[in-house]
């Protein structure tokens, strides 16, 4: 049967193959960004969930810890009342006795004020008796005075007049004996008074300390009787915080099942739009092969070209010397240091930026709709690239990393580059952010590159034709420029 050749003059219809087979593929990488961003929000929120457990766990400990401080404040404190009880029952007949002693002091204060007084009452007789033996002496001596007048008839009353003299001076002599007995009597009394008085205050004073004794002592006992109430209390609020902690604990690992189980669906479901991804940029790159779309095809045919040029120059290179061959497949990437994001060089860096860097430069320049024109090598390496993406460092790293990308590894720059076909190239559509907000549809031919028939990887030429591809901001799945 001969085969029916497609007419694509004028095929409209035709020409929207490919931006469906785009659309799509765009749609299916939006959807698997979506879900690799919410896969990685569940992993972060795994970690959060891993840290909170943690937490728990470290609450749950120290809730015991917190119970069983309780339950042992709570029996050092009945020890506490009851020692407290059994010291103020003690203190207590302490201070009852030294009440006692206290009154006796005060019994005896009273029993030396009257002996003060017996004594003052003794010295005021002793001195009516001294008054006395001076007037009996006055009278002896009247008497002898008379009984010498009389003669012998007043002989006999002479004897008794002296006797009672000499009785007076005795009275006398006592009288006074006694006064200095009372003198000494009284001198010590007033010290002994002095003394019982000073004691009476200080008794007075030890009494009023006994009664704050008794106060303090019964403030004591009423704080413990509180912090005893205060420790059932802390009990009970342990025991309801326990409950809540294993509620907490129950909740945490249910969530963590819901969630391992949703990152598993989720998981599953970002490999079918990875999957599906993928057979639509198969259809695309079937359709560009097959000349369906004449556009697409031209970039494909410019990009074919730019291979050319780049493998000529390279085998010339080796031919004539410039650069050897296992410079130019060297995989030693040394990093350059201080650089951020990190960039390395190989032994091919040098001879790609002079002889790599032009031809990459025309191919950018030469097309309205071209994006960049890099060489990537099969671990994503690009020794060189365009000016644009080979500007200076500025150390801002946003900058660098969009404009600085000579000298990068990005690994996802070669996993879609076609390597395992022997097609002349590959078509390839997704999705980027080039101002960070917006996305755009951006196109990329990959041609294999072949030195001495050995494959280093690819040419990328990525261009857009303007498709926007939506004005939300999304995770995005591709590069912002190759």
């Amino acid at each position: 049967m001969k085969p029916t050749a497609i007419d694509t003059t004028d095929a409209t219809d035709l020409g929207r193959i490919p931006e469906s087979c785009g659309a799509v593929t765009v749609g299916c990488s939006e959807v698997a960004g979506v879900m690799e961003a919410v896969i990685r929000s569940s992993r972060a929120l795994h970690a959060q969930h891993e840290a909170l457990r943690g937490t728990v766990a470290a609450l749950e400990a120290d809730h015991t810890r917190v119970a069983e401080a309780s339950d042992e404040a709570r029996l050092l404190s009945e020890r506490a009342t009851d020692r407290l009880q059994e010291g103020t029952r003690l203190i207590q007949s302490s201070l009852g006795q030294i009440n006692s002693l206290l009154e006796l002091v005060d019994a005896l204060g009273q029993h030396v004020t009257s002996f003060s007084a017996a004594m003052e009452q003794v010295k005021r007789s002793a001195k009516d008796i001294e008054d006395i033996a001076e007037t009996t002496n006055i009278l002896a001596l009247n008497a002898t005075i008379e009984a010498m007048r009389a003669g012998d008839a007043g002989r006999t009353f002479a004897v008794v007049a002296s006797e009672v003299k000499s009785l007076a001076s005795d009275t006398r002599r006592a009288t006074d004996e006694i006064a200095v007995t009372l003198d000494a009597l009284n001198e010590e009394a007033g010290v002994v008074i002095g003394r019982i008085e000073a004691g009476s205050k200080a008794s007075d004073d030890a009494r009023a300390s006994v009664t704050r004794i008794e106060t303090t002592i019964e403030s004591v006992g009423e704080l413990v009787e509180e912090v005893d109430r205060q420790n059932d209390v802390i009990a009970r609020a342990t025991g309801t915080i326990s409950g809540h902690v294993s509620a907490v604990q129950k909740g945490l690992i249910h969530f963590d099942e819901v969630t391992r189980e949703n990152e598993d669906k989720l998981f599953e479901a970002q490999q079918e739009a990875t999957g599906l991804e993928r057979i639509a940029n198969e259809m695309f790159d079937t359709i560009v092969h097959a000349g369906l779309s004449p556009n697409d095809k031209v970039m494909a045919e410019h990009a074919m070209g730019v291979a050319r040029q780049i493998i000529e120059a390279t085998e010339a290179g080796i031919a004539n010397g410039t650069i050897t061959r296992g410079a130019v497949f060297d995989r030693d990437y040394r990093l350059i240091a201080g650089s951020a994001p990190e960039r390395f060089t190989t032994r091919l860096t040098d001879f790609a930026a002079a002889s790599w860097k032009p031809i990459l430069n025309r191919s950018t320049d030469a097309v309205a709709e071209s994006i960049a024109t890099v060489c990537v090598d099969v671990n994503g390496f690009m020794p060189t690239h365009n000016d644009r993406y080979s500007q200076a460092p500025t150390g801002d790293i946003a900058h660098d990393t969009q404009y600085c990308r000579n000298g990068r590894i990005l690994p996802e720059e070669a996993k879609d580059d076609g390597r395992d076909t022997t097609a002349p190239f590959r078509a390839y559509v997704f999705r980027y952010a080039p101002d960070g907000e917006r996305y755009v549809v951006q196109r990329s031919i990959y041609v294999p590159l072949r030195f001495g028939g050995e494959r280093w990887g690819s040419l990328k030429f990525a261009y857009s034709f303007g498709e926007a591809a939506g004005s939300s901001r999304a995770i995005r799945t591709g590069c912002a420029a190759p």
